[in-house]
């Protein structure tokens, strides 16, 4: 075997070990979860059963990430953290259980298999530290009904929410987007309530 050969051999499983000792000690991130509101005061219009889907989001909040916005519009993520599951499905899990812990009557999701009246759908517009306005956790959500036997969005409204935060430690910058989001989902709610 040529010198150069064996030498080439050696450097290639130097790096190997290298590059899997690196997989190996890589912290894993931490992961954090959102809560739903607590019980909200409100007024139910009418007894129709309301549906709450899964939220649109772009690809950027589409993930357990969080993201960071910086001057420019340069987007980055909270480094070593993560969210207990994808942005969207944990809202639609926490706003379903706000409506849940105000005794929201006739309230579901899509796989409950309810004989649907109104549709409940949501984008996620922004939900992020936002440190280009001087460290803000934002959370904005769109909010339609939706009549199912008409086919016709009937009412629209968007819904945001700023509160101060920072990006470390990363349990502050979760803490003020969970505040935030609280918020969001507590007029969502009473909005629902009024106008379904």
């Amino acid at each position: 075997m040529s010198t150069t050969r064996r030498a080439f051999m050696v450097f290639g499983a130097s790096a190997l070990t290298l590059g899997l000792a690196g997989c190996f000690t890589t912290t894993p991130p931490i992961t954090y979860d959102l809560t739903s509101a607590s019980q909200i005061p409100m007024r139910r219009r009418s007894s129709r059963v309301v549906v709450i889907t899964l939220p649109v989001a772009v690809q950027t909040y589409d993930s357990q990430r969080v993201v960071v916005r910086d001057v420019g519009n340069m987007l980055s993520y909270l480094p070593e953290a993560q969210l207990s599951d994808t942005l969207p499905r944990l809202l639609q899990t926490r706003l379903l259980q706000t409506f849940q812990a105000s005794n929201f009557p006739n309230i579901g999701r899509p796989d409950d298999q309810l004989s649907v009246d109104i549709t409940l759908a949501t984008e996620i517009q922004a939900f992020e530290i936002d440190v280009s306005k001087g460290n803000l956790a934002t959370v904005t959500i769109n909010a339609k009904l939706v009549d199912e036997r008409r086919g016709m969005i009937f009412a629209s409204k968007t819904f945001s929410s700023a509160q101060p935060s920072t990006t470390e430690p990363a349990a502050a910058a979760i803490g003020g987007l969970d505040i935030a989001l609280r918020q969001v989902m507590s007029e969502i709610l009473q909005w629902t309530a009024q106008t379904a």
